[in-house]
């Protein structure tokens, strides 16, 4: 979500008068004016002072629009907001555990409360459309700079997320596993947090802290891409996979799902979970990293869509929406 952001910024900065508010080790932005906060400290830091801390700064700027992707705990009434929901905190409280779940189902009230306080609602997938209550789907994608892939002499498999939690790369770990038990000379390669580096097998190659750019290479490089999230609001690594021109299979879930149902059959997205999502993972290394003609073409008409439906123009459009609702 956070890389995201950064990219939609850069896409408004030259459509908007655009001030952002963020923490203070963001990057600076050519154009767009930044407020920044101080890094919160646990999770009550990361989702309710920081949050009492932006409102604190809105009720100084009084802006013509606010577009809040989360942390509107306290906006001041009478700005017209634009409510962004990235899935559901309901959700994803029920596919986490400990404290992180208690957390999710108090900003699912937090998410209700938010919404009946937009003035136009925006849903990254039907899912977050239905229980929200959303005007309009809106995906968060832009696409990727496209480069011929240069797949690894041995096959690759690319993930990227965490060893535990709702992104279950042990899933990943085990059925490469069982793959290189058969004797086949299958490479992982993971894009997590640096703290989770030590959860990994040591034949595990783990990067963390990566641009853009040092990602969009090892799509380029990977065979496929693997995505077992027991819960997913959408799925950008998904489409990011597609795009770059590399199959993808990812566990049913409201994210993956809902890019299925918009995919033409033969689109290089196959949805898997326990024993089938090791089999297909099987047939698709057995299968080479290229992709045919007719999956190249169906994932280039799917990620399309998915970007005129995720336009800039469009977005703005629904900032005149509020400003003129006010």
């Amino acid at each position: 979500m956070g890389r995201y952001l950064q990219r939609l910024a850069e896409r408004m900065r030259d459509l908007v008068d655009l001030t952002v508010i963020c923490f203070d080790d963001a990057i600076p932005m050519e154009g767009v004016n930044f407020v920044r906060l101080p890094a919160p400290r646990g999770r009550f830091g990361r989702y309710y002072t920081s949050a009492i801390r932006a409102s604190r700064v809105l009720r100084r700027m009084v802006p013509d629009v606010v577009h809040s992707h989360g942390d509107d705990l306290m906006l001041p009434r009478g700005v017209p907001l634009i409510r962004t929901f990235y899935g559901s905190s309901l959700n994803e409280a029920r596919s986490s555990r400990g404290l992180r779940k208690y957390n999710h189902y108090l900003l699912a009230v937090l998410e209700q409360l938010s919404a009946r306080r937009a003035f136009v609602k925006l849903g990254i997938a039907p899912e977050s459309r239905e229980l929200m209550g959303c005007d309009a789907i809106f995906p968060p994608y832009f696409g990727v700079d496209r480069a011929p892939t240069d797949p690894a002499p041995e096959p690759m498999v690319l993930f990227v997320g965490s060893y535990e939690g709702r992104k279950q790369g042990h899933v990943v770990q085990s059925a490469v596993e069982a793959l290189r038990r058969e004797g086949r000379g299958i490479e992982l390669t993971v894009v997590g947090p640096h703290t989770d580096a030590s959860s990994w097998a040591p034949w595990v190659d783990h990067r963390s802290g990566m641009s853009d750019a040092e990602v969009a290479q090892l799509y380029r490089r990977a065979w496929v891409l693997v995505s077992p999230s027991a819960y997913e609001g959408f799925g950008i690594p998904v489409l990011e996979a597609l795009d770059h021109g590399i199959a993808a299979i990812a566990y049913p879930n409201p994210g993956s799902t809902y890019l299925r149902s918009l995919a033409e059959d033969d689109a290089p997205l196959i949805l898997a979970e326990g024993a089938e999502f090791v089999q297909a993972l099987r047939e698709r290394i057995d299968r080479g990293p290229a992709l045919s003609t007719r999956e190249r073409e169906s994932a280039t008409e799917l990620i399309e869509q998915v970007k005129r439906d995720g336009s800039p123009h469009r977005l703005v459009d629904y900032y005149h929406r509020a400003v003129g609702a006010r």
